[in-house]
């Protein structure tokens, strides 16, 4: 939080007016990008990441899609944890809001419309989701393509290296695009990155996430709530209120209405809880159980893939007319729904499509 007192010149205030410059010259230097800067944050949201991406590789590969889900839940569950302990600003109410700079020398740096998310910024969510998620769609690819019969070995070591390239392309991508929005200062998209290769290479070999049964799916979805409401209450006994960025978010963001109910905890709280539930119950179904005995044939990879980007794209319709005015009813119906959406992804879908095989 800032400090809004009038401090002596040190070293900690000098590498935070340093972080400010470098905002400053990104956004100066790549503004003939930004139509293209600014919509990499769009495309690497992380409602991409359960809507799309999931269903995408699920298609692909049933255990890859499960472990990408995987991938998206922890970093939203650890980042929402990390958010409420470490109380990091974000730039575009920092800077209207710290007294470092007087009303003649306070930077004028623009705000869009995925500027103003409304929780902590550290460490940045959106650099932890693409880096974790990508490097497990990744690993994953690397290894499906080591173990087809297709290619040779000069082919396939070729492959490899270019998907490494594109990933380590995109999340520098993305890196600078939460820099020149003003979502994160410098030090948050660092700190995503290392925590999530940490979650990337966990949901990459954990046997465990893909063995669940049904009493464990529940115990994982109600552990995650929990977690987060236990975290939440405690906070509150002691004074700090976990939602102090919400009122800053509304002050500091140039149109009130970029502050969206659904980048606030609690909805996040829904999205997780609602996706581990869904999954782990998808994960353990006989259904899924059924499918993977059979080995996917071309046309069925292709439609599994196409309805479940379709299923997704549907979903992400519904959600963004859900009634907004009630909030107990949006919370519940989008707890619902992310509860559905990989539960028929995983495992509902792909056998419907087997019984017509």
């Amino acid at each position: 939080m800032v400090d809004n007192t009038l401090p002596l010149y040190n070293t900690s205030y000098s590498r935070i007016l340093n972080r400010i410059f470098w905002l400053l010259h990104i956004e100066n230097s790549l503004a003939p990008y930004e139509s293209w800067i600014v919509h990499i944050s769009v495309l690497g949201d992380n409602r991409e990441m359960f809507t799309f991406f999931f269903p995408l590789l699920a298609g692909l590969a049933n255990e890859l899609g499960a472990r990408v889900l995987w991938s998206a839940i922890l970093v939203e569950w650890s980042n929402l944890l990390l958010k409420w302990c470490m109380k990091g600003d974000r730039p575009y109410w920092w800077i209207g809001q710290t007294m470092l700079y007087n009303d003649e020398t306070r930077p004028r740096l623009k705000q869009f419309t995925n500027t103003c998310e409304a929780g902590p910024g550290t460490p940045s969510g959106h650099i932890m989701m693409n880096v974790a998620v990508f490097y497990v769609i990744v690993r994953g690819l690397a290894e499906l393509t080591w173990k087809s019969g297709k290619f040779n070995l000069c082919q396939k070591v070729l492959v490899n290296t270019l998907l490494y390239i594109v990933y380590i392309l995109w999340i520098a991508g993305v890196f600078v695009s939460r820099l020149y929005i003003q979502a994160h200062f410098i030090h948050q998209c660092v700190l995503g990155c290392v925590i999530g290769l940490l979650i990337g290479q966990f949901c990459h070999k954990s046997k465990f996430l893909l063995m669940l049964n049904k009493v464990g799916a529940i115990s994982i979805g109600c552990f995650v709530v929990m977690s987060a409401i236990g975290l939440y209450l405690f906070l509150l006994s002691n004074g700090m209120d976990p939602l102090w960025t919400i009122p800053l978010a509304l002050q500091y963001c140039s149109h009130s209405e970029y502050v969206k109910i659904d980048t606030q905890p609690f909805y996040l709280v829904m999205r997780m809880t609602g996706a581990a539930l869904g999954l782990g119950l998808g994960i353990a179904s006989e259904q899924r159980e059924y499918v993977l005995k059979n080995k996917p044939t071309f046309l069925r990879s292709l439609l599994t893939i196409k309805g479940g980007v379709f299923i997704g794209k549907i979903a992400t319709i519904i959600q963004a007319n859900i009634p907004k005015d009630d909030y107990m009813l949006y919370m519940t119906l989008s707890l619902g729904l992310n509860t559905v959406l990989p539960l028929i992804v995983i495992s509902l879908f792909p056998h419907f499509l087997l019984s017509f095989a």
